[in-house]
């Protein structure tokens, strides 16, 4: 007898054998990892947080600073000297993404890494309901005004190249140069992964529960080559996660990208006037390398470099070859660079 099943519950079903597939699939590495990264049964299934001041410890260091702005706390790092620059972590993620590359900028510039608003030690707003795009660019902007900063440069991983890109097309004269890894902002199609978390019953059980094999495997897929992933890093997104609040905020991202993904409204990056660099993983699934066309048709200046095996965070897979293209876009511009870029034809052929 044939069984019709409601859309809701195909869809469901749908989802859950995807979800099945794929973590047969990929083997046992990342949640061997999980298991690692969390001191608790309950930790690993999700069900608990990590105390606040135990992440504090944890992630700070005679560098950190903690700034008060638009009902966000948002904790940066500031080292070195020179013309400033801002780095911006992406989604899930926090400003130790950048590790590769701090030590390398701060020997010929001022490097501001923060925890961007939603994620890290920063956190969100007391209510999560008031966190959206929109709140996450005012309080960038805000931090900007609070450090009297007049002109800088800033580079932009994922959602966090979204926000540096509408500060660089709002600010057009306080954006000296401006790097984009991998960055969210067109329409596009998404992850199906992204279909599930947005499924509104899981979406409901994910405010509460989210399981912290399921980060580490999220970090397998956006990886190029999953190997490169250190255990300090499986541990870093896996707490960042379990901090208090985090939770609501994760879902209220993956429904934001969900909804910029869908939003065929003219992004303002035309306005954008900073020499702009693209850096892309060709292995990117989230964000494939064919949307840097939008781009580059939006800022007719930009120039683009492509990483044929990294994935979506380049910086954090391939730092030691991202750091020193950034460093001499930063000093010089495209010139310094010029060698390395290539059209979009080229990067939609391999090359």
């Amino acid at each position: 007898m044939r069984t019709n099943h409601s859309p809701f519950i195909q869809r469901l079903l749908t989802l859950l054998t995807l979800l099945i597939l794929t973590v047969a699939g990929s083997g046992c590495s990342a949640i061997g990892a999980s298991m690692k990264a969390t001191p608790t049964l309950s930790n690993w299934a999700g069900f608990t947080s990590m105390p606040l001041d135990d992440l504090k410890a944890r992630y700070t260091n005679e560098y950190s600073r903690f700034v008060r702005v638009k009902g966000y706390t948002i904790h940066y790092q500031d080292r070195g000297s020179g013309d400033p620059v801002i780095l911006m972590h992406g989604i899930f993620s926090a400003l130790q993404t950048w590790d590769g590359w701090v030590g390398e900028l701060a020997k010929t510039h001022r490097v501001i890494a923060l925890d961007m608003p939603g994620y890290g030690l920063t956190g969100g707003p007391e209510n999560p309901d008031d966190f959206d795009e929109e709140s996450a660019l005012d309080a960038f902007e805000a931090f900007v005004n609070k450090l009297d900063l007049d002109s800088v440069s800033l580079a932009g991983n994922s959602l966090g190249g979204y926000i540096a890109a509408r500060y660089a097309a709002r600010n057009p004269g306080r954006v000296s140069r401006l790097i984009l890894l991998d960055p969210f902002g067109y329409p596009q199609d998404t992850p199906w992964i992204l279909g599930l978390a947005t499924f509104p019953p899981v979406a409901f059980i994910g405010n509460y529960i989210q399981p912290a094999w399921a980060v580490t495997l999220n970090l397998d897929w956006v990886y190029g080559d999953a190997d490169r992933i250190q255990q300090k890093d499986y541990v870093r997104y896996v707490q960042m996660n379990q901090r208090p609040g985090a939770k609501p905020l994760y879902i209220r991202t993956l429904k934001m990208i969900e909804a910029r993904a869908e939003n065929f409204d003219p992004p303002p990056f035309k306005r954008i006037t900073a020499e702009t660099l693209l850096m892309w993983g060709g292995e990117d699934n989230w964000v494939p390398v064919s949307l840097a066309g939008k781009w580059m048709a939006d800022i007719p200046e930009a120039q683009l470099i492509v990483y044929p095996s990294a994935g979506h965070i380049p910086m954090e897979e391939l730092p030691e070859t991202t750091v020193r293209d950034a460093a001499r876009f930063l000093d010089r511009g495209f010139e310094a660079v010029r060698s390395r870029t290539i059209s979009l034809e080229q990067a939609l052929k391999g090359s």
